[in-house]
């Protein structure tokens, strides 16, 4: 999920912003704090805030991060923590001159953009859903009259014992909302699609609660899906099938987890395990099939109408992650095999999992739904008994960690919801 959150300064948006990641468990990116840290390290240098010949230049050597402590957002410029010196007012003015600067946004637009293909992310600031992200999910526009904005403003700069006057924050609130929006370069102006937030009349937790609301309005779409006739009519028969041949339990079906889409993954022992995985659950489950078997015409048809869609096993199918994802964004239920290959005789715990899963899950911000196979040696076998154990939905937000971030996130999350899942076959084994 993206989430770009804009508007003028002062309008509360990243307090907000902030209390919005932490109930939906995602990543907050305060992106004018980067530019408020260019700006800091400007006005160290002694260099005016508009001079861009001489600003351009110390862009070489300067180095910013964002990192995470304890959940919360740190700026690190060159090696130190600034996070508490570029809220005064004069580095914001400061940060308001060099964002007009292209060669600025062009050094922290990778940068920002990089953040929210690796994570599920509410970003605040004054272009995200113009320029930064322009294919967010969900664009808000919050303003706030000038006269309100500079009464909070003012408040919390007496609050940490700043010398100022209303009337001397108000004049430099207007100043920047004039520069911000009349600069040439991506100015601060609302997305044609963006949802229009007026708080002036609302608290913080007022505010928070409707930009909850209109995020939960806007992705309406992950709803779950109803199986199509020919999938349910197929499932059934398949159903009864293998309960004859493998006589096949499955544990926990009724459960009421699957309204919203998933990852739905399970442990690999045998070539039957996709339709294993495909009867266990409610859910029409879309999977990944290897590409040669949809060059047979009927087989074709048969893998395609049950949700099949092609993957290039031998080499890096970028098509293949894109359609999953938007399968999952788009309120679909996708299964797979964190294993990778199939793992007979083997416990799981023993084998190595892949990153896929935490990906792919991170990515497209949904939850994860262990099955875990149970049956004779770790291996489907026909005439003996084959146990399903449908496990509790994991929600995103448990498996945040918005302390890291690319491939150490998704390794940490596969490893996480590995673990779930062979804790699920080790617990209903101790039941039995």
């Amino acid at each position: 999920m993206r989430i770009a959150l804009d508007g003028p300064s002062g309008a509360g948006k990243s307090t907000v912003a902030k209390a919005v990641a932490k109930r939906l468990g995602i990543v907050y990116v305060d992106t004018g704090a980067l530019y408020r840290s260019i700006g800091l390290y400007v006005c160290r240098a002694g260099v005016a805030k508009n001079d861009s010949e001489k600003i351009i230049p110390m862009l070489n050597d300067i180095k910013l991060d964002l990192v995470f402590k304890d959940g919360t957002q740190c700026v690190i410029l060159n090696g130190e923590d600034v996070s508490s010196l570029i809220r005064t007012g004069e580095i914001s003015m400061y940060a308001s001159a060099v964002s007009a600067i292209p060669e600025v946004r062009a050094f922290l637009l990778e940068t920002q953009r990089k953040i929210a293909r690796e994570n599920s992310v509410i970003m605040d600031g004054r272009d995200i859903g113009t320029v930064i992200i322009p294919d967010a999910e969900v664009k808000i526009f919050m303003v706030a009259s000038a006269e309100a904005r500079a009464e909070r403003r003012y408040k919390e700069l007496i609050a940490k014992g700043e010398e100022c006057t209303y009337e001397g924050v108000l004049a430099d609130i207007i100043k920047r909302d004039t520069d911000d929006s009349t600069r040439a370069v991506a100015p601060a102006i609302p997305a044609e699609d963006a949802i229009f937030l007026d708080n002036s009349d609302l608290n913080e937790e007022q505010t928070v609660e409707r930009v909850l609301e209109i995020i939960e309005e806007k992705t309406q779409k992950k709803t779950k899906k109803k199986p199509n006739r020919f999938y349910r009519a197929i499932k059934f028969l398949f159903g009864k099938l293998f309960s004859l041949l493998y006589r096949v339990k499955v544990v926990n079906r009724d459960k009421e987890i699957f309204d919203k889409p998933f990852i739905v993954y399970a442990n690999h022992t045998s070539l039957m395990d996709v339709v294993v995985m495909v009867i266990a659950m409610k859910n029409q489950i879309r999977y990944m099939a290897k590409k040669e078997i949809f060059k047979v015409p009927v087989v074709n048809w048969f893998v395609k109408a049950m949700g099949a869609f092609p993957v290039d096993r031998k080499n890096g199918d970028v098509s293949a992650i894109k359609t999953t994802l938007s399968l999952l964004k788009n309120g679909e239920c996708v299964g797979i095999f964190p294993q990778g290959t199939r793992r007979p005789y083997q416990n799981p715990r023993e084998t190595e999992v892949k990153d896929g899963i935490g990906m792919l899950a991170s990515r497209a911000g949904v939850g994860i739904v262990p099955i875990y196979i149970k049956n004779k040696k770790n291996k489907l076998k026909l005439f003996h008994r084959n146990t399903i154990i449908i496990g509790d939905y994991i929600p995103p937000e448990e498996f945040a960690f918005p302390e890291l971030s690319g491939k150490e996130k998704y390794k940490k999350i596969s490893e996480y919801a590995f673990d779930k899942l062979c804790t699920l076959g080790e617990e209903w084994e101790e039941s039995k």
